[in-house]
């Protein structure tokens, strides 16, 4: 069978029926069971009889001819089908997929007739329903996914509407085994695009018509595209939208780099910021210049990305999965009140950073800007002096690691500050809010009508007899529950639980707590590195690649609790510098140990202090004020949309 058959249903479907439908204890439906045959017509003009099987792990089609004993079997993957439609047959038109095509009817005794006429030579109205199946198979040689179109015919009865029914169980059976649930189409919300015309070359908008919406479109994804007009459009919607979480199942960036720091920073200005970050993925489009972070999704779940990188990420967008993502709180700013942003993918100072922003004028050329840009730069080297300081990241520290959105109780030995377990390290920041809330799931003999007792319920701590549950600060995510046992008045019940929704709304409301001194503070040495000197560049990556063709840190995963820190110190030799950056693309650009000039660092933390007044640092390939500038690795606080596993 080619990618397109078209096959012919003629006989009865058999399903596993069920009195009542089960739900497993995670919350996920049983998988549907239907088989029914098919035919098609060969070359020879003789019938193919086809057995199609839908069950839990996908698709099985087994192939019989009636001239020889041959048989072939296929299984189309659960994971590899992106949905399905059915109804009417699709005619083939500009608009319409290319496997659609004319061909021949099964009649009920097994005669072969043109499609539309009997077998009398009479013209007869097609009962028909079809069932269009969309499918994208992983191939190795070459390595990419390809479009898989099988589509079934159903004409066991005589009317439309009964063949459409079957179709639809099909259909629905399909869409079930997928998502787990019975009830997937009433939980499914439409996605948020943002879409950025001016991305990349500026073809955009065109590269979404063509290779984004037809992909949606075969996956039942309904969509609300919004169009930026100017720089800021995205954060400001997504950091003001009141109804964020009621009308969208997630948010769809189609854009480069530049578009997703927008939505990702309008999120986390939100108050209700916890909330949406666990709620609401993020997907990226690569339609930009760099791509990084759809270059290391790819990368990192073995998916093709070239020569269809658009295709390849919706695909990724549509498959339902998610997983956490680490970022980076930053503080920048040379004034006594600083500025807080925060970044996915990195923070660059130096020779990488000028290439990103003195590239910007040859944008009309793509991704080779980066690299022309480059050639130039090492031609005439600058070098910057500054000192530099990093918080080292330790093996044993992110084995015990949580993320703000996915803690868990502590051990006794384990101090969390803002999401992060670890063992014996304290915060550097005296003036961090420590304050503890707890949960009091019993209060033995309290008069509630007494709100100083109340007032000293509150206050005790974990050493007390009482059952108590640690908030452990802002960054916690559990609600304080209070059991109110006993003879209490309506009116001091409403006060509890009023004092209790207002905590819990300031707690949420918080922004991450910041577990390591403010940019204007000084530094301890006996937990901090140092050192101070000239650089030809310093860059942080919190992912493995910089830009499509830049795999700059290959050891990164997406929720590591790592950032990559690459030192290139005054007095490398452009021989060193050239084979660094030509093997960019294959990730073997950083010495096997640290050298006198090229070093790599893991850190959770860093602060760069440039001297003079003329440099440019980026974070997230964005340009932000040149000066003092310092960050930290916040694990898990976002979700983003990937593949199906690895």
């Amino acid at each position: 069978m080619t990618s397109n058959d078209y096959i012919t249903g003629n006989g009865s479907s058999t399903a596993t029926k069920r009195s009542s439908i089960t739900v497993n204890r995670n919350g996920a439906a049983p998988p549907i069971e239907l088989s029914e045959n098919f035919y098609i017509i060969n070359k020879r003009k003789s019938n193919v009889k086809i057995q199609v099987k839908l069950n839990g792990a996908g698709i099985y089609l087994r192939r019989e001819t009636e001239e020889s004993d041959q048989i072939n079997e296929q299984l189309i993957r659960l994971e590899d089908i992106i949905g399905s439609r059915y109804g009417l047959r699709i005619k083939k038109n500009k608009s319409a997929l290319r496997s659609c095509k004319r061909i021949s009817d099964v009649e009920d005794d097994g005669s072969v007739s043109a499609a539309g006429v009997g077998a009398n030579g009479e013209p007869q109205k097609d009962s028909s329903a079809y069932l269009y199946i969309y499918a994208y198979v992983k191939r190795e040689k070459p390595f990419r996914r390809n479009q898989t179109v099988r589509i079934l015919r159903f004409r066991t009865h005589e009317t439309y509407e009964q063949n459409l029914k079957i179709a639809e169980r099909w259909h629905h059976g399909i869409r079930i085994n997928k998502d787990g649930s019975h009830n997937w189409a009433m939980e499914r919300r439409q996605l948020l695009i943002l879409l950025n015309p001016k991305s990349g070359s500026g073809k955009s908008r065109q590269l979404f018509q063509n290779q984004v919406a037809p992909v949606l479109k075969e996956a039942e994804v309904s969509y609300d595209l919004q169009i930026t007009t100017h720089s800021n459009f995205a954060r400001d919607l997504v950091r003001t939208r009141k109804d964020l979480l009621k009308q969208y199942s997630g948010i769809l960036i189609a854009s480069g780099d530049g578009l997703f720091y927008e939505v990702l920073n309008g999120l986390m200005e939100r108050s209700d910021w916890r909330l949406v970050s666990q709620h609401m993925p993020l997907g990226i489009i690569p339609c930009g210049s760099g791509n990084g972070l759809a270059k290391s999704i790819a990368h990192l779940y073995n998916e093709p990305y070239e020569p269809k990188p658009i295709l390849h990420a919706t695909l990724a967008c549509v498959s339902g999965k998610t997983t956490p993502m680490d970022i980076v709180r930053i503080e920048f700013g040379k004034s006594a009140k600083s500025t807080e942003i925060y970044s996915f993918l990195s923070v660059g100072w130096g020779l990488i950073a000028d290439v990103d922003i003195e590239s910007e004028r040859l944008r009309s050329l793509g991704a080779k800007r980066f690299t022309l840009w480059t050639i130039n730069r090492l031609i005439s080297l600058r070098t910057y002096k500054g000192k530099l300081w990093y918080l080292p990241w330790e093996k044993e520290s992110n084995d015990k690691k949580v993320s703000i959105n996915n803690h868990n109780k502590a051990n006794d030995n384990v101090t969390i500050n803002n999401g992060n377990c670890y063992e014996d390290v304290k915060p550097q920041n005296e003036f961090v809010d420590t304050t503890e809330f707890h949960d009091i799931l019993e209060i033995p003999e309290v008069d509630l009508e007494n709100d100083d007792e109340f007032e000293d319920a509150m206050s005790l701590n974990a050493s007390s007899h009482l059952n108590v549950n640690s908030w452990n600060s802002a960054i916690s995510r559990q609600t304080a529950y209070f059991s109110l046992g006993g003879q209490s008045s309506i009116r001091s019940r409403r006060s509890i639980l009023s004092k209790i929704e207002t905590a819990n709304a300031e707690l949420e409301a918080k922004p991450p707590t910041a577990t390591i001194p403010s940019l204007s503070m000084p530094l301890s040495t006996d937990t901090w590195r140092y050192e101070e000197g000239e650089y030809v560049m310093v860059h942080t990556a919190s992912t493995t690649h910089l830009s499509s063709d830049c795999l700059f840190a290959p050891e990164s995963q997406l929720n590591d609790g790592i950032i990559y820190m690459v030192i290139i110190r005054a007095g490398v030799s452009r021989s060193q510098l050239i084979p660094f950056f030509l093997n960019l693309s294959t990730g073997t650009h950083l010495p096997e140990s640290p050298t006198e000039h090229i070093q790599v660092i893991k850190c959770r933390a860093f602060r760069i202090e440039p001297q003079g007044e003329e440099g440019i640092i980026t974070v997230d390939g964005e340009r932000i004020e040149y000066g003092p500038i310092q960050g930290e690795i916040l694990p898990g606080v976002i979700n983003v949309m990937v593949p199906n596993g690895k």
